[in-house]
């Protein structure tokens, strides 16, 4: 595979390299989101998953502030509870597959249960939000690419913003943010999958503040389930707050449009 990306790589220098001014973006992003595995482009209409999450090993992570319940709570009522979760292209569904009112009499009003559909929820549709080619401009925008020390750097202009990405020669998406303004930045990490590149970390800024030790810090492993790269393994760190959430999806089914 690494001789196929050098000889794009190469194709791609000597487009750009000398590019100083505005270029039709046509060509090059459709190379650059060719490159990228986006299931819901294809044929994936939702994924379905258990939700596998260990509590105790969770609480030994993270400070425990005593409104999710006792041990034995945790234990007894808390843990047994199956979480699953759908996810389609547009959203993030977790379930307990309680009714709300089941779910306001576990202990401390289902605080436990709340907090792990959040972890969920958020990770999961910031996954939506940043793999495939999520974070790419549309094939009809007009960009600017020049080459960088790590590959290339591609500029454009969303409203009043300019935006700039930065790419390794590879394709892989390693940033993007508002130039000028590094508060307002996320890193992403890529690696090459059968399908196409998949994100496997995804780093922005607490309340739109990226700064060292105020990131949100998102990684992914993933399964292959019916032919598509779905995640499987996904942590959460907060750095503000030394909080961390591990889960894995596990028993998952997919639907597909024919």
């Amino acid at each position: 595979m690494r001789p196929f990306y050098s000889t794009l790589a190469l194709s791609l220098c000597s487009t750009f390299c000398h590019a100083q001014t505005a270029v039709n973006g046509v060509p090059v992003l459709n190379q650059i989101r060719a490159k990228y595995d986006a299931p819901f482009e294809r044929n994936l209409q939702s994924f379905t998953c258990a939700v596998e999450f260990n509590w105790k090993q969770h609480f030994t992570e993270v400070v425990r502030l005593g409104d999710e319940g006792t041990d034995e709570e945790i234990a007894k009522v808390i843990q047994p509870i199956s979480t699953r979760v759908t996810v389609t292209r547009q959203n993030t569904a977790v379930s307990s597959g309680m009714t709300e009112d089941e779910e306001r009499k576990l202990p401390h009003g289902g605080m436990a249960e709340g907090l792990l559909k959040h972890a969920v929820q958020y990770s999961l549709n910031n996954w939506l939000a940043a793999s495939g080619t999520a974070l790419l401009p549309l094939p009809n925008t007009s960009v600017h690419v020049e080459p960088s020390a790590s590959g290339y750097k591609l500029g454009l202009r969303i409203q009043t913003f300019d935006v700039e990405m930065l790419f390794t020669r590879d394709l892989g998406l390693q940033s993007e943010g508002v130039k000028g303004s590094p508060s307002d930045t996320r890193e992403t990490d890529f690696r090459p999958g059968p399908q196409g590149f998949l994100l496997t970390s995804f780093r922005q800024g607490e309340d739109g503040d990226f700064r060292p030790g105020n990131k949100v810090v998102l990684t992914y492993t993933y399964q292959n389930v019916g032919g598509f790269q779905l995640p499987e393994q996904v942590a959460i760190n907060r750095e503000s707050h030394n909080e961390n959430w591990h889960y894995k999806l596990t028993n998952c089914s997919v639907q597909t449009v024919k």
